[in-house]
């Protein structure tokens, strides 16, 4: 009774087997980047625009004041570029937080062509989820950011929208 029960403790033992394995972080440049050299960046005008950007270029922060009636357009405020020489990227923008105020009937990010200005896509800033056409940016290539309001309302009152800007090497998958 006693071997049959030693050879059941035996059967019933759970086997692990290790494998060592390497794995090698090797950190690289980022060959998109975010630039605050928009023709108008810095640029006082009249609802004194402002655009920070993060030391590392991963982040900006724009503080807009559109008029309260009418459409207000800001030129040229960001540029997206292509670092590599070689590859070109694909690029889209996932609107997280959008703009819910009322009083803002329109609100758009215009993505363009740095060098011809022709119109390469926008962003409804008002609704939230991704735009993944996908775009694409050669290389060496720059995109320009542009963003448009329409508000009507006499009163005065704030709203913000956060976005995120997804780049990708391929275009056939859509980004998670």
């Amino acid at each position: 009774m006693k071997i049959s029960a030693l050879l059941a403790s035996l059967l019933n033992i759970a086997l692990f087997l290790c494998y060592t394995m390497e794995i090698t972080d090797s950190l690289s440049q980022r060959l998109l980047y975010l630039y605050v050299t928009g023709t108008n960046t810095g640029v006082r005008n009249l609802s004194d625009a402002e655009v920070n950007l993060s030391e590392e270029s991963n982040t900006v922060i724009i503080t807009l004041h559109p008029y309260r009636r009418g459409t207000t357009c800001y030129k040229d405020v960001l540029r997206i570029s292509n670092r590599d020489t070689k590859k070109t990227y694909y690029i889209g923008f996932s609107v997280d937080t959008a703009f819910d105020d009322a009083a803002i009937a329109e609100a758009e990010l215009v993505v363009r062509d740095a060098t011809t200005g022709a119109l390469v896509g926008t962003v409804n800033l008002r609704s939230t989820g991704t735009t993944w056409s996908p775009w694409s940016l050669g290389a060496g290539g720059q995109l320009r950011v542009d963003l448009r309001f329409r508000v009507s309302s006499d009163a005065s009152g704030s709203d913000s929208a956060s976005i995120q800007l997804i780049y990708s090497p391929q275009s056939a998958e859509s980004p998670p």
